[in-house]
Parts: structure tokens; sequence; C-alpha cells
């Protein structure tokens, strides 16, 4: 579990090759160092959970102390497993933390603006780090089994080649924690999907001790999707922890249903 750091009672994972090259600020957060209560404890990062909007911002503000973030400068936006990706103009700085949030309906965010931190929240969810290290251009990304099967990491992609002439070959990729192949179960209409979109699905698949259940790996395949869309096998890092198994350190849908907090991944430009 090299992936996780302890700063001030704050957990939080980052990602070695992101940090190497010392042109992001970024972090996944865990459930731990806040101050959030009951089912919520103790690292809620988000605002549609149902937990005061005070314990909520008070959280930020441990973020900002202990990570160096600026308050004024989250971007935040209401996910809803499409694979819509906005690109974040400086006109959208602060919203969902110190102003109200108008990003609709949207998975993956993008900017090239230093200082602007996109955020993406998951309790099970795969979340994905990108940075374009030539155009200097970030992205995160919120990818549950839906954004995942549909290809939003490729989406994404697409989407700063388009506007920062990325060239996939330059991006250096972090693939969070969620839920592994260990606890992953699904059935037919799922496994039904994945094979119809995704050439490799049946490498990523397996059949689960229970009759007519099976198991997805979803860091495997957005690792191949980030692939398939350019970017080197070497610079894909995958911090291998199980959300449902490590209840301890994360929310998870699957083990808390809608009792609980999220998790955020957060990275700007410096």
């Amino acid at each position: 579990m090299h992936h996780i750091h302890e700063k001030n009672h704050l957990h939080y994972v980052t990602f070695e090759n992101l940090k190497n090259t010392n042109m992001v600020n970024h972090c996944f957060t865990t459930r731990l160092g806040g101050v959030s209560q009951g089912v919520y404890a103790q690292l809620n990062l988000s605002f549609t959970r149902g937990e005061p909007k005070q314990t909520i911002l008070e959280n930020y503000h441990i973020l900002c102390r202990t990570l160096g973030f600026d308050f004024d400068s989250f971007v935040l936006c209401h996910q809803t497993h499409t694979t819509n990706v906005r690109v974040v103009t400086e006109a959208d700085r602060g919203m969902g933390v110190t102003k109200q949030s108008t990003i609709q309906d949207t998975d993956a965010l993008i900017t090239n603006i230093p200082g602007i931190q996109l955020v993406a929240f998951s309790a099970d969810c795969t979340p994905i780090f990108l940075l374009d290290t030539q155009k200097k251009a970030i992205a995160v990304i919120h990818a549950g089994w839906r954004g995942t099967v549909n290809g939003i990491a490729k989406k994404t992609i697409e989407k700063m080649i388009q506007h920062y002439d990325t060239n996939p070959k330059d991006i250096i990729a972090g693939i969070g924690p969620c839920i592994g192949q260990c606890c992953f179960q699904v059935d037919a209409p799922v496994i039904k999907e994945f094979h119809q979109k995704l050439s490799f699905a049946e490498e990523v698949i397996i059949q689960d001790t229970v009759p007519q259940k099976y198991k997805i790996d979803l860091w495997e395949t957005n690792r191949r999707i980030l692939m398939e869309a350019g970017v080197p096998r070497e610079q894909i890092e995958i911090c291998k922890i199980c959300t449902m198994c490590h209840t301890e350190l994360f929310y998870s849908h699957r083990a808390m249903g809608n009792a609980r907090g999220n998790m955020a991944a957060v990275i700007s430009l410096k």
C-alpha cells in the first residue's frame, strides 16, 4: 500500500509517476482525516449526500491546509455516469465550493489553466488522472462501469487532442482505488455490454463461483482503453487497492449503499 500517505491525520493516495513530473498537485482522498460524523465519517467531500454544507466546507479547508490546494479554485461537476467531458476555463474557478456549480451531466474535466483544481467523486467507481507533460494540460475522470465500457477515458483524451493538441504518447496516467475484480460482481446484461463494446472483454472478465455471475477488472479495462487511445503502457500507474475490501479507508457504495460520503480525486497544474 505504498500509495497511501498520512499528513496531519489526513490519509490520501498519490501516484509516483505524476509526482515525479513536479508539474501537478494531486491526490485521491480516503475517508480519514476530516470532521464528518456518523455514516459520513470522516472526510466526505460531496455536497449531494445529505450532510450539512458547513461540515463539508471544513473538510475542503483541511485539504487545502494540509496539501496546499487553493480553497477558491476547486471545480466540481454533477456526475451522472455519462461520457461527457467539460473543458474547464477561468470562469469555472470555484464552481461547486465557493459558488454554485452549473456543470451538469459531466463525468470528466480537462483544463490547461494552472491552479484550478479539477475534482471527480467516487466510492467504488474508478478515478483516473491524466497529465499531458508537453502541452501542460490535465484531466480528472469519474469512470463507473458505464463510463468505463463507453470509453470515457478515450473520449477525454480525444477532447484533450482537440483542445490542447495533446499527443497521447505524452500522457502520464494514474488509475486510482476503486472496486477490484475481487468484489465487482455483475450479471449477464453488464457482461453482454462489455463484449459488445470492448474487443478485449474476454480478458477482463472472469466467471464467478456464483452461477450466472461474473467479475470484471475495472483497473485493467481502463488501462487497456488508455493504451488503445495511445498512452504508453509504462506511463500508466495503477493503485491496486479495492475500495470494497478496505472500508476502513474508503467509502464503498457496494458495501454501504447510500448512507456514506464520497472520496475525491483532485488534480491541478502547478
